[in-house]
């Protein structure tokens, strides 16, 4: 969230020095370098705290040290509110001509404490600032624009196509709809397009990889591709490391010089040499479709008839950019409450006899109901709770708030964590926001748009556009499966829509923090 704020602050600053209102805080003598300086130290700042927001989970320090920035840099932007309430009362007492001497005492004494604030302010910083090198905080040079690109993660856990059955719960009926797409023959339209796409969709910690696995597994599938290749990519989208991947895996010679992308990718289409594949790429998260286009024509080229990739992703704007039609796209549904506490059970409970599981089956049903479906939290639970013998230490796991159990905040959140990392500051702002509304709560669109406004989330040059804008960044939280259960007009536009419970707690532990 610190991110969030520095961006908001430079942006007002921004908007004082281009509406040439610098003059009205300059209140003692130094302030309007003060002010520019400032900007310039929170750019020098914002340019570390993409990799400060990834390590502040593992590193108290690291917290504290965002912690005194960010309530330093909110303390600057009720300076600059301060500042520009007090230019508007001068504005509107100016035709008072009466009250023309006592004003502008009034006008003196307001800009020297004003100026003197932000000079305290900027000292504070300055100190902050000083101890951002001890951390080794990797740089990132942030664009002029105010760009919604999301930015990388350097963490993930690397999937592959191995599957350990006894960890799996009520996805049988959606295996069968995936495994009916992955072996259905294509009509000559979309064998003349080349190689199809299907892509699995869902908030992360839903399942998505592990319903590609079933299907990657599956003894149909098996039988319909005469190459099965499993690549787990995450982010950045390295179509070398992809290429080189697909090479070794079916046994192909790379090129004497592996750095030429031609090369690899024309050695690409030489090892699958006209053979129907299943290409499957787990966790896909990059939206730029550059490399994802040269990939696929070595494909197309490459690939038999018949031939699909299978892609997992958060964000249904991915598979739409990498070409799975709106028949290709499978929205992952949650597990059931049933699902939960079956999954749930088989981990906590291994081991145990009969009557040991019925002894906890009414609470561990209440536990399960928790996880609203989300079949990581459920795996997290599980490992929670196989470590606590007693009906009371059940029953302090049902009590808490989930966001308040410490294997939830190690394990499940940083799963979560993952999508937050991608959204731009503006974006991280507008989700952590929706922490206000009380779960279960159906939340109309235009009015969380028009408060995200009212709260200077949509940007200060967002003039009469501002509608346009809070959409944008709404179908761009949308696209990430941040929220859930549409509800849609005529015209296929959402008009209100929920928040999964689990996903709210997120939120509101981001607030906390």
């Amino acid at each position: 969230m610190a991110d969030a704020i520095v961006s908001v602050v430079l942006e007002r600053i921004a908007a004082l020095v281009e509406e040439k209102i610098r003059d009205e805080v300059n209140l003692v003598r130094g302030v309007k370098k003060e002010i520019l300086r400032l900007s310039d130290d929170l750019n020098t700042v914002r340019n570390v705290l993409e990799d400060a927001e990834k390590k502040w989970y593992k590193e108290k320090s690291i917290k504290d040290w965002l912690t005194r920035l960010e309530n330093t840099t909110h303390e600057m932007d009720d300076v600059l509110d301060e500042s520009r309430y007090s230019i508007l009362e001068f504005q509107m007492e100016e035709s008072n001509a009466a009250a023309e001497v006592p004003r502008k005492q009034k006008k003196i004494v307001v800009r020297r404490e004003i100026g003197l604030k932000i000079k305290q302010v900027k000292a504070r910083l300055d100190l902050i600032l000083a101890e951002k090198d001890r951390y080794g905080f990797a740089i990132t040079e942030q664009s002029s624009s105010s760009s919604d690109l999301p930015h990388g993660e350097s963490w993930r856990v690397q999937s592959t196509s191995l599957i350990d059955l006894k960890e799996v719960c009520g996805r049988e009926s959606e295996r069968e709809t995936l495994v009916a797409k992955l072996v259905a023959e294509g009509s000559s339209e979309q064998e003349a397009c080349g190689v199809c796409l299907l892509s699995v969709v869902g908030v992360g910690g839903l399942g998505k990889t592990t319903l590609a696995q079933l299907a990657y597994n599956d003894s149909r599938v098996k039988n319909c591709f005469e190459l099965r290749i499993w690549i787990c990519v995450s982010d950045p989208f390295d179509v070398f490391g992809i290429a080189n991947d697909i090479i070794v895996k079916v046994g192909g010679s790379k090129p004497q010089d592996a750095k030429q992308l031609d090369m690899l990718l024309d050695c690409v289409t030489k090892s699958i040499s006209r053979k129907k594949i299943l290409l499957v790429l787990d966790d896909v998260w990059a939206e730029d479709d550059t490399l994802w286009k040269a990939l696929k024509i070595a494909l197309n080229c490459g690939g038999g008839l018949g031939s699909k990739v299978l892609v997992t992703t958060r964000n249904e704007r991915v598979a739409i950019m990498m070409g799975a039609s709106e028949n290709g796209i499978h929205h992952l549904g949650h597990l059931s409450d049933k699902d939960c506490w079956l999954l749930l059970r088989r981990i906590a409970l291994c081991g145990k006899n009969e009557e040991e599981c019925e002894r906890f089956d009414k609470i561990g049903k209440a536990i399960a109901n928790k996880c609203r479906g989300l079949p990581f939290a459920a795996k997290t639970l599980a490992s929670l709770l196989r470590f606590k013998k007693t009906m009371e230490e059940w029953e302090s796991v049902l009590s808490s708030e989930i966001w308040e159990l410490e294997k939830v905040e190690v394990e499940l959140f940083p799963h979560l964590l993952l999508s937050y990392n991608e959204l731009s500051p503006a974006l991280k702002r507008c989700f952590s926001y929706c922490a206000v509304f009380p779960k279960d709560t159906r939340i109309d669109v235009e009015t969380l748009i028009t408060k995200w406004m009212a709260l200077g989330y949509l940007g200060s040059n967002a003039g009469d556009s501002w509608k346009i804008r809070g959409r944008e960044y709404f179908d761009n939280l949308a696209a990430h499966s941040l929220f859930q259960d549409f509800k849609k007009d005529g015209d296929d536009k959402i008009e209100s829509f929920m928040m999964h419970d689990i996903v709210h707690d997120f939120a509101q532990f981001l607030r906390k923090n």
